[in-house]
């Protein structure tokens, strides 16, 4: 790998400790939204059916994780680490999608945390996301790939974001990246609204092992990037590839785009049956909403873990029966 092309594919590891402190003091202002949404309706026709087997399946146990480290209970087997790419929505409905989100891109803060360059809280601005996340049809989708019930996540505003890539207009400053991290969301669904020919870079890359080791070798794998032995590239290809990552337990990046421009849009999950196992950490949402929102955040999340059922009624989601597989 030459010099300049070390430099275009390097991402460095997201920031903890006291720098997470700092930022949960100051908060970046909330982003808000159009005053009138213009978008076309959800159609739960949109939800893609027959889906081929995905190119990728790893277990946990691929990733360096023991048996004793999995989620689960009796009678669910829950270690599927990635799936993918596979097609959650049909073609017009992916590009409806893609349209609502490229409109949304005005109002998308940039930050220099985990994603430069991102718009959180969509399910509060787009009611066409709102109803997606809430469709049966699409729950019971994303639930198949993963063989647990899947609803959305009771933390609003992680639960579905927007990533926004491209080259900076100040050829000073650097493209947008998403560092090295972990998710705080067990569950998380991304889907590429850019087809892979539109830009070049922007590839979603992720450490095949075990967080520490991640850790403990962090300088060097940062450093190689894509050309580490262990560091791989999802495939995503087209309009709606849609890749499914464990992302609490799974290290991956987002290298920077050199050219074009690419937008991906982020879903993460909550499986009732296995709320207590819901890995999300108040320091890890703190540095995005300020402690005072995180506190009340954290209150809605443990009345949903305790009554998941209660949960689902006032948030008007369907209860699911355990996923096939599951």
């Amino acid at each position: 790998m030459t010099a300049q092309a070390s430099q275009e594919t390097r991402v460095a590891a997201i920031t903890t400790g006291l720098d997470r402190l700092k930022r949960s003091l100051h908060p970046d202002p909330r982003a808000t939204g159009p005053d009138a949404v213009h978008e076309p309706p959800w159609n739960s026709a949109y939800v893609a059916h027959a889906d081929p087997a995905p190119a990728i399946t790893a277990r946990m146990a691929d990733f360096g994780y023991s048996t004793d480290e999995l989620h689960g209970r009796a009678g669910i087997r829950d270690d599927l680490a990635m799936a993918g790419p596979i097609q959650l929505l049909t073609s017009d409905g992916a590009q409806a999608l893609r349209a609502i989100c490229r409109g949304l891109k005005p109002y998308a803060p940039h930050n220099d945390y985990v994603v430069s360059h991102r718009l959180r809280g969509v399910e509060a601005l787009s009611p066409f996301v709102h109803a997606m996340a809430r469709d049966p049809g699409f729950l019971h989708a994303v639930s198949g790939v993963v063989g647990v019930p899947l609803i959305p996540h009771p933390l609003r505003d992680a639960g579905v974001q927007i990533n926004y890539y491209g080259p900076p207009s100040d050829p000073t400053q650097a493209a947008p990246v998403a560092k090295w991290h972990l998710d705080g969301m067990n569950y998380v669904f991304t889907m590429t609204l850019s087809d892979h020919e539109e830009h070049a870079g922007g590839d979603y890359i992720y450490y095949r092992g075990h967080p520490r080791d991640f850790d403990t070798r962090r300088a060097e794998i940062t450093a190689k990037g894509p050309a580490h032995a262990q560091v791989h590239t999802a495939p995503f290809q087209h309009v709606g590839d849609t890749m499914f990552t464990r992302g609490s337990r799974v290290y991956h990046a987002v290298t920077p785009v050199t050219r074009g421009d690419r937008i991906t849009l982020a879903v993460s999950l909550f499986c009732p049956v296995l709320g207590r196992q819901d890995e999300n950490r108040f320091w890890h949402s703190a540095p995005d909403d300020g402690l005072l929102r995180t506190m009340n955040n954290w209150r809605k999340l443990h009345q949903a873990i305790r009554r998941p059922a209660t949960y689902c009624r006032r948030e008007r989601i369907p209860i699911l029966p355990i996923a096939p597989g599951g």
